[in-house]
């Protein structure tokens, strides 16, 4: 019961400090739901808001850790109150609190893993750092990039908010700040990226269905140029036209930013801008690259499940709802949209 009454009370004090810093914390409370710690509304009847001020978005260049406690770096550009309020957050309710251990967990599977396959889920199957040797280095590194959100040409922590669970219930809204909001009957969850099931685990270390699928990194042909493609999706065209990667040229080849290659919404599409990408490019037979590259796509994750087919453990299990899932999203593909 003491416990409880200590956590209750760094909650009610370190959200009095964040509304008085200008943060908006209404009808917000910490609870455990079906993915651990989370956020919850108060009365689930009435509307939530959580908005972190621009002057609590602290750059995660500025951040630090000394004998493996999260600072605010001397050279940051915020007021002195608002580096003790970020410190003291990141002691008491997320990294010193919860948020190093659930990293330390997700490497402790890991390295459950057999030797010789822990370098091929890194080098062969790109699944993330998480297959590292894990220095505490690279924990600190990964919590720090598992929370940090673009903001203003800027990578930022957002205190509160990084405390939302992923789910595709609501979207981060820049609102002065960064915030989340809406009516939720139970947890608050929201969508940490618009990427896919393997960019989820690469990123963050757990697997969750995604409606998209997109190309793991590769490199094929198209005609006679060679193909290279990323997943670089930050350099999406926004506007009509959703998920329509950049092409670049250079030394005799092309690369695509990224590609869709699954949509349970828009299953067309996917073909439909390959053709319009690389026809607007120059290139006409373009339908086989499109298929080599799916075919490709298909043989990793099926490659991935005969690795795992003989094992057992937390960390498999992940690994195969992960391939499990992107397979599924990839399955959304057929016909063709023009566009």
């Amino acid at each position: 019961m003491r416990g409880r009454d200590l956590n209750a009370r760094v909650w009610e004090e370190l959200t009095e400090e964040f509304r008085a810093l200008g943060g908006v914390a209404d009808n917000i409370r910490l609870g455990e739901g079906a993915s651990g710690r989370g956020l919850f509304p108060i009365d689930p009847g009435r509307p939530f808001r959580l908005r972190v001020p621009e002057n609590l978005l602290v750059s995660t260049a500025d951040i630090m850790f000394e004998s493996g406690v999260l600072r605010v770096g001397p050279g940051a550009n915020a007021g002195a109150r608002e580096c003790k309020f970020v410190e003291d957050y990141y002691a008491h309710l997320a990294w010193g609190a919860g948020g190093r251990a659930e990293i330390e967990r997700i490497f402790e599977q890991a390295q459950a893993l057999p030797p010789e396959l822990r370098p091929k889920l890194a080098s062969e199957y790109h699944c993330g750092s998480w297959f590292d040797e894990p220095t505490p280095g690279l924990i600190e590194t990964q919590f720090i990039e598992s929370r940090e959100f673009g903001y203003k040409g800027r990578d930022v922590l957002m205190p509160f908010v990084d405390l939302a669970n992923h789910g595709d219930a609501f979207a981060y809204v820049s609102d002065g700040g960064i915030a989340i909001k809406g009516t939720a009957g139970g947890e608050i969850t929201v969508r940490y990226a618009e990427t896919d099931t393997y960019g989820l685990f690469r990123s963050w270390g757990f697997s969750a269905e995604s409606t998209i699928a997109l190309s793991v990194e590769l490199e094929g042909t198209v005609e006679t140029s060679r193909l290279y493609i990323e997943r670089q999706t930050s350099a999406a065209k926004a506007g009509s036209q959703p998920w329509v990667p950049v092409l670049t040229r250079g030394d005799g080849a092309i690369k695509l930013s990224f590609l869709m290659l699954g949509s349970q919404k828009t299953p067309r599409l996917c073909r439909g801008i390959f053709r319009r990408v690389l026809r607007d490019a120059g290139f006409n037979d373009v339908d086989e690259a499109f298929d080599k590259v799916r075919r490709a796509n298909l043989q990793h994750f099926l490659k991935l499940l005969a690795d795992l087919e003989t094992l057992e453990g937390a960390m498999v299990q992940s690994l195969r709802r992960m391939a499990r899932c992107q397979l599924q999203a990839l399955a959304f593909c057929f016909g063709v949209h023009e566009i």
